[in-house]
This record gives C-alpha cells, structure tokens and sequence, in this order.
C-alpha cells in the first residue's frame, strides 16, 4: 500500500467518536445483538472498532454493544445464561461448558491451532521438549484455558502432576514475573508473550503445545442457544460485519492498532501490538479464505476426545450439540 493509501486508510479508521462499547445509535430493521469478549482490551479486539467506526455493524443491519470479559469461562456461562447473545471466546473453554450443560454452541471458529505454549527468554532456558521443563519455574494461571492447556499437555506427554514446579500467578503477574527472572517460563499464548518478551528487547524462547499431543481449538464465537433459535441471521449478519473488518486489520494492521489504542488503553506500545496481531493473525484462517469460520468433524472429535481423556467431559454428547456451521457468513 503507498503511502497516500496508507495515510487514507488510518483517517477512515479513526473517523468518528463514538465508542465501540457504547450501543450504536438505534435504526429502522436493526437487530440488536450483545456481545461479550473472551478478556479485557487486547490487541485483536480491534477487530471489533474497525466494524463499528467504519460502519459495518450498521452495514450489515445489526445494532451491536460490545463488552469486555473476564475470561472464556466466564464468557461462555454469560453467553450460555443469555446475558449476551454471542462471546469471542477460546472454543477449547466453551466447548468444556457446553459439555456441562451449558447452553451455548459454537457457531464460527478461526482459530485451528491452539497458541498455549511454554514461553522463555532465548539464552536463558530451553525448551525443545517436555523433558526440558524439569526443573524450571513455571508461571501459571490456575483455572482458564491455560490451567486446562496445561493439564492435558501433562497427561498427553505422561508427566505426572509433581514432577513440573508451577507457581500460581494470576494472569497480569506473570509478564513481570518471567521478565525479572521469578520465573523461567509462563505458560499462555505464544503471540502474546513472544511480543511481550521482544518488546522488552529480548528473543522469546517458545515451545508449542500443539506439537506435543495438544490438539485444542483457539479463538472463535459462541451463541446462546437461544439466540441461535431467536436471531439467526442477526448473528451471521454481525459475523460477516466482524469478517470484513478482520480483512481490514490484516490488510492494515499499523492502522488498527493505532485505531484501537486511540480508544481504549491496552499495555504495551504500538510495536508490541502489531507483534501481538501478527502473531495471532499467523495461527488463524485468513478472513478472506472461503472456508473462514467453518468447523470439521474431525477436528471436533479429537477435541471431544482429550477433553474426555483429560476428564473435563463426563458425559456423551453428539457433536452437533457442540457446533454448527449454519450462521457463517456466505
């Protein structure tokens, strides 16, 4: 992109003053649909302010209030109990709630390949295999999609549940615990950390879980059941709105970052925000793949099966209760 196109594209971007957590002014035919995220403000949220400021929302008939979370879990309880009628949120958690009953189904997943990995500083530790986490301080956050990456990691590579030293950090603790050297490594996602960690001047060291028997599903969108019933094609209208302005952000992602740390407070400089995005946008389908979105049978049934053998699943379900395919954009 030349440099008058890039300069066009960041003033549409930043056009307008209303904030994406503020419900969009009311219209004639628009339904109106809540949204709650997977966490607080970060970097690939900013997917959500490009819909709303260049108008995709309002394009695609939706009238959208957006939320922060407190966690996938948390999300998709929320979701499943109708507070919200959509949640960006980790499949691998929502997939455990619906698994307890929670009513709520996946209805458009981007994410194949989970990001939970092992993450160090170059030069400091290794981390070639499971072996090599013997001995090492590990920064952890009990419950969430980490705890669960990292208990299914264990009984995949058969390592007993003392034989690894994870220390208990919640989860903004644990980027100054690994950078001041209280620990070796953090368990969480790899794009997050690797920017965290070069934003900090240094090499991240990184293993990927999903090279070591981990087979879980990352970021994606969960439906109330009853949302589902009730407002369909609300739901894929927003989902096509989130999958053009998700084309937007891979095409000009400087402009999104500056579009959504000009709203919002989000940690790190803008360097650490494209490294952040990038590094997501890497392990995701790209949004103008025609297949964006859509889920498999067999990707389902391996994760239905380590969540089982892991003992988060306790009871059968068919799969169908877990995903559709029906609401993706067309």
């Amino acid at each position: 992109m030349t440099a008058p196109r890039l300069a066009m594209s960041r003033r549409a971007l930043l056009a307008g003053a209303a904030a994406l957590a503020m419900p969009a002014i009311a219209r004639a035919q628009a339904e109106r649909l809540r949204i709650l995220l997977d966490w607080g403000w970060l970097p690939y949220h900013s997917s959500f302010f490009v819909a709303q400021e260049r108008g995709y929302f309002r394009e695609a008939g939706v009238e959208v209030e957006v939320e922060q979370g407190r966690g996938s879990n948390t999300t998709a309880i929320m979701v499943g109990q109708r507070a919200y009628d959509l949640g960006h949120v980790n499949i691998t958690n929502a997939a455990a709630a619906i698994a307890r009953g929670v009513p709520l189904k996946a209805v458009a997943v981007y994410q194949h390949r989970t990001s939970a990995s092992f993450v160090g500083i170059k030069g400091r530790v290794t981390l070639s295999r499971p072996a090599s986490l013997r001995g090492l301080r590990i920064g952890s956050t009990p419950g969430g999609s980490d705890g669960l990456s990292l208990t299914i990691f264990r009984r995949a590579n058969s390592i007993p549940d003392n034989a690894l030293n994870i220390i208990s950090l919640d989860a903004s603790s644990k980027t100054a615990a690994l950078l001041t050297g209280q620990v070796d490594a953090v368990s969480g996602d790899s794009h997050a950390y690797s920017a965290i960690v070069r934003g900090a001047g240094q090499e991240p060291e990184v293993m990927e879980l999903a090279n070591f028997g981990v087979p879980l599903l990352g970021f994606g969108f969960a439906a109330s059941e009853q949302a589902i019933r009730e407002k369909p094609e609300a739901i894929r209208r927003a989902l096509t709105a989130i999958r053009r302005a998700m084309a937007d952000v891979a095409t000009d992602t400087e402009a999104a970052c500056t579009l959504i740390r000009s709203r919002v407070q989000i940690a790190g400089n803008m360097a650490q925000c494209l490294d952040y995005t990038k590094g997501l946008q890497a392990l995701s389908t790209p949004p103008h793949d025609p297949g964006w979105g859509r889920s498999t049978s067999e990707e389902w049934r391996a994760l239905i099966d380590t969540l089982q053998a892991a003992g988060e699943i306790r009871q059968q379900r068919p799969l169908d209760a877990y995903y559709t395919n029906d609401l993706l954009p067309r």
